[in-house]
């Protein structure tokens, strides 16, 4: 049964081959002659471009209302949704929308805010008691019915409203350990070198050339453990009992939206390579020095590793944490106001 299925996999990628046989020539790359680069290039620039459309969208709405003058509204809804993929039935992004009303010169407009959340549970705690609240609304001068609502806004809202009850909040272990934290950086340097090696190589490899020593082969395959073992750390402490199906949202929430995307690039290209290294990978073993198809081949899956490690752990770097301390540093629940271990007052996260 084995044999069959590596039949099958043998005549698929081959089918690959044949079809899309252009997109894996391995003719020299010219960078004046835009038509020689590897299709890959036009991927992932379309993800990075993806990635940056919506922060760049949302980055001109806020500068443009931000000199709109002001009128004081009120949250007349609440609402908390999820968007599902249209590729699969078991992923979706959670959303949370304010609807509010506001009158400027006797006349009553209303409009809606939207923030993308990981998870429903956050959405959840992001909407709670804020529905008839007063909050402060820009309005466009030339347009009154067009209007926004700030971040800045909506923090001022989230700060002033009660602490949510000690059951509704996530358990202590959800976060990144303080011993960890200084290290993190570190992970993600290395994780950014190992992700660039790793493309050098692929690049190289793709155009029919060794760019590398043969000591960078093992290197690199090293590396993945070396900041692959701390980033499954800080994922398995972020994710705690969070729903297994949200790990990439929870994991990726404090990483940009380019990075994110980037994984997912690395990682179905990492399969389209390995269709294709199949077809290619030398019969009678690599030897002490492979060549350049099987660099091709295991760089694919460097890079897709590499990448996620970098995301993982540079969001679990940008993650602040904002459990409830003493003065002394210790955890406290969140409506304690001294410290059971050793009766300071606690501070909170503002």
């Amino acid at each position: 049964m084995a044999s069959n299925v590596g039949t099958n996999l043998v005549l698929f990628s081959s089918f690959i081959r044949v079809r899309f046989g252009s997109m894996f020539a391995d003719a020299p790359i010219r960078w004046t002659a835009p038509t020689t680069w590897p299709w890959m290039f036009y991927i992932w620039s379309a993800f990075a471009l993806a990635g940056l459309a919506k922060p760049a969208w949302n980055w001109f709405r806020r500068q443009r209302a931000d000199g709109w003058p002001v009128t004081e509204g009120r949250i007349e809804s609440v609402k908390v949704s999820n968007r599902r993929l249209s590729f699969t039935a078991n992923r979706s992004y959670c959303f949370a929308e304010l609807g509010y009303s506001y009158s400027v010169a006797g006349t009553f407009n209303s409009g809606r805010y939207r923030r993308d959340l990981p998870t429903e549970r956050e959405a959840d705690e992001f909407v709670r008691d804020l529905q008839d609240k007063a909050v402060v609304v820009h309005y466009n001068p030339g347009n009154p019915s067009s209007s926004a609502l700030l971040e800045a806004d909506i923090d001022v809202l989230l700060q002033n409203r009660a602490p949510a009850p000690a059951a509704d909040f996530p358990s202590a272990a959800n976060s990144v350990p303080d011993w960890i934290r200084p290290f993190l950086w570190v992970f993600v340097l290395l994780s950014g070198i190992g992700l660039v090696v790793s493309l050098w190589v692929h690049l190289g490899a793709v155009m029919g050339r060794r760019v590398a020593p043969e000591a960078f082969f093992w290197m690199l395959h090293v590396g993945i453990f070396v900041v692959w073992f701390p980033a499954v750390f800080v994922a398995q402490r972020l994710v705690g009992n969070v729903n297994r199906k949200d790990l990439w949202k929870v994991v990726l929430k404090d990483s940009p939206d380019w990075m994110r995307y980037m994984v997912y690039g690395f990682f179905g290209y990492a399969v389209v390579n390995f269709l294709f290294f199949t077809t290619k990978a030398p019969s009678g073993g690599s030897g002490a020095n492979p060549p350049a198809v099987v660099w091709r081949g295991f760089s694919g899956h460097w890079m897709a590793f590499y990448s996620a490690a970098l995301a993982i752990l540079y969001s679990a770097a940008r993650a602040e944490d904002t459990s409830p301390r003493c003065t002394n540093g210790h955890l406290a629940s969140p409506n304690a106001l001294y410290c059971t271990r050793c009766g300071q007052p606690v501070l909170r996260v503002r």
